[in-house]
């Protein structure tokens, strides 16, 4: 798999280079243009370069403010990571969206018009409210309406009401699909 580094100083790409390095079946490189690369590892592109990837290449974000390039990029597979993110969470991040998976650091936020608040780019749902987004991420663990409740100090009915909304603004009809969409859309983790 050809994983390609797209860094904003040679500084930073020889430290993601040298994070990278030695995956067995990983051809790692640093370049200006991803080419044709199996999944592309962006951290903040100097100034007045202008990424863009070639449709549904999978793609490993590294920084902050980003939403306005996850909301314009049709991945199949995107990661989005803090700067603090270490060489193994770098190295599971490049390893998840290979196998066509969506994952978000936690503290790491896509801008509302992005994938974590309704949607992948294209698709036009209602926000999920900050509290939504909690109630999500516990649901996607399994956690029963009773159970969100007593983690985030609310009623159990309050609880389903959230569901209920999280339900209707992600088009699912059970809890499960519901977490489904919210893997697929890389809004929740497992």
């Amino acid at each position: 798999m050809r994983v390609v580094i797209i860094a904003a100083t040679p500084l930073l790409a020889s430290g993601l280079l040298q994070a990278l390095s030695g995956v067995d079946g990983w051809v790692v490189s640093v370049q200006v243009e991803p080419g044709d690369a199996y999944v592309v590892v962006w951290q903040a592109v100097p100034d007045g370069v202008d990424l863009e990837l070639p449709p549904g290449t999978p793609a490993v974000l590294l920084g902050e403010a980003l939403g306005d390039f996850v909301s314009a990029h049709d991945a199949r597979a995107l990661a989005l990571l803090t700067p603090a993110a270490t060489p193994a969470q770098l190295r599971a991040a490049v390893a998840a969206v290979l196998q066509g998976l969506s994952v978000r650091a936690r503290g790491a936020a896509w801008s509302p018009a992005g994938p974590s608040a309704g949607g992948p780019a294209g698709i036009d749902h209602e926000p999920l409210t900050p509290r939504e987004l909690e109630v999500y991420e516990l649901l996607g663990k399994g956690l029963s309406n009773r159970d969100i409740g007593g983690v985030l100090g609310i009623s159990a009915h309050t609880a389903k009401y959230h569901v209920g909304q999280i339900l209707a603004k992600v088009g699912a009809a059970t809890r499960a699909e519901a977490v489904s969409t919210g893997l697929r859309w890389g809004i929740i983790g497992l």
